[in-house]
């Protein structure tokens, strides 16, 4: 049977509040699925390791690793140095509990007691399965047919880099995409087809960006990818190797297309400091890729203060 896991209220709206990323799911799921948390408070007493050899093994970043123990158990995102305290405390409750009841009451129902009755940090909590929280997580925060990133979670991240930008200066941009006569292809080719085109769009723009980037499905057959640290001119050629690479993909008959390729449409915008509101900016970005269609499709613009290039 598959170890509980416990959540105050497994519902979007506290999803959203830890903001977890793919990133975040992934540790999740390497924790649980190798049975870590088990094997470092000696629930698997035949396969005791220390946190250290551990830690290398799967491949967890120092500064992480007991904030994502703590998280993988009880769902509250702690800093690190916290969370190690709190890791110490559970593990000595632990011992504790099985001390007094004759039996190892293991590490999931220590914490829960720990966090419900003696740090005070939840209530009215409710036992879910690992596996039914983390898919409840991934699904929050992407795409169901394509997998990248979804509006909601892109709105969440672009007001989070931007209020960054404006508290640090720290330069960041954005691209929104827009497949070239996709309702044709569509039409044409049919609606599973074009969901299979979709699909490798999102591929081709993770093979593109780098892996901090943010792909996202924006809505039908737009996309955006938040840049982080990349100013305008870098973003640029990011825009124009993610239409380069479409437009050298050879999806499934695309030659029925007026131009005989499917193709994409692309505009650019980075922050400035007289950008007032990621609204702002994402209407900047919106004008260009309008721009960009009207120019022919299969075009890269950028918006300045002053102007569209």
């Amino acid at each position: 049977m598959e170890n509980p896991n416990i959540n105050e209220e497994a519902n979007l709206d506290e999803l959203e509040d830890l903001n977890l990323n793919i990133e975040d799911i992934d540790n999740l799921k390497n924790l649980t699925a190798r049975r870590v948390i088990e094997i470092v408070s000696g629930d698997i007493v035949d396969h005791i390791q220390d946190d250290e050899y551990l830690l290398d093994s799967i491949g967890k970043k120092p500064g992480t690793y007991y904030r994502d123990l703590i998280l993988a158990l009880i769902q509250i995102r702690l800093p690190e140095d916290e969370a190690k305290r709190d890791w110490k405390e559970v593990l000595k409750h632990k011992y504790l509990l099985s001390e007094k009841l004759g039996r190892n009451v293991g590490i999931h129902v220590a914490t829960l007691d720990y966090y419900t009755n003696i740090k005070k940090k939840v209530t009215n909590p409710k036992i879910i399965s690992t596996h039914e929280y983390l898919d409840t997580a991934s699904r929050a925060i992407t795409d169901d047919l394509t997998k990248a990133y979804n509006r909601h979670f892109f709105e969440d991240e672009f007001r989070r880099l931007f209020l960054n930008a404006r508290t640090t200066g720290k330069i960041f941009s954005l691209i929104m995409l827009d497949l070239d006569h996709f309702k044709i292809y569509n039409d044409l080719n049919g609606h599973i087809q074009g969901d299979i085109a979709l699909i490798e769009v999102v591929r081709i723009l993770h093979a593109v960006c780098s892996k901090d980037d943010t792909v996202c499905r924006y809505g039908g057959e737009e996309f955006t990818v938040l840049l982080q640290s990349q100013p305008l001119n870098l973003a640029l050629k990011t825009a124009e190797n993610i239409k380069q690479a479409l437009f050298d993909y050879r999806f499934v008959n695309e030659q029925s297309l007026p131009c005989g390729r499917l193709s994409a449409s692309l505009g650019v915008t980075s922050y400035r400091d007289d950008v007032t509101s990621p609204q702002d900016m994402l209407e900047e970005a919106d004008v260009a890729l309008y721009r960009a269609k009207n120019s022919g499709r299969n075009r890269v613009k950028a918006f300045l203060s002053d102007q569209i290039i």
